[in-house]
C-alpha cells in the first residue's frame, strides 16, 4: 500500500465516525480543527508526526510486511 492509499483509507475512516471526532482529533493532536478538516479534506498530506494518534484513536494499527507477500502469510 502507498502512502496516498493509506491516506486515502484514514480520510475515509476519520469521515465515517461519530459528529465531534474531528474536534477530539485536533485536540488530541494540539492542532485546531480546522487544520483537521484540511487534512481529512485531502488538501493537505496528513502530517506523519500525527500518524500513531491517529490509528491509535481510530482503533486501528499499521503493519509492514515483504513487498508481494499477502497479510497474514510470511
Amino acid at each position: 500500500m502507498t502512502w496516498e492509499e493509506t491516506e486515502h483509507h484514514l480520510r475515509e475512516q476519520i469521515r465515517a465516525q461519530p459528529r465531534g471526532f474531528q474536534t477530539a482529533l485536533a485536540e488530541r493532536l494540539g492542532i485546531s480543527q480546522p487544520a483537521v478538516a484540511q487534512f481529512v479534506g485531502g488538501g493537505k498530506s496528513i502530517p506523519t508526526t500525527h500518524l500513531s494518534a491517529i490509528l491509535d484513536m481510530l482503533g486501528l494499527e499499521l503493519g509492514v510486511h515483504p513487498r508481494g507477500a499477502q497479510e497474514g502469510q510470511p
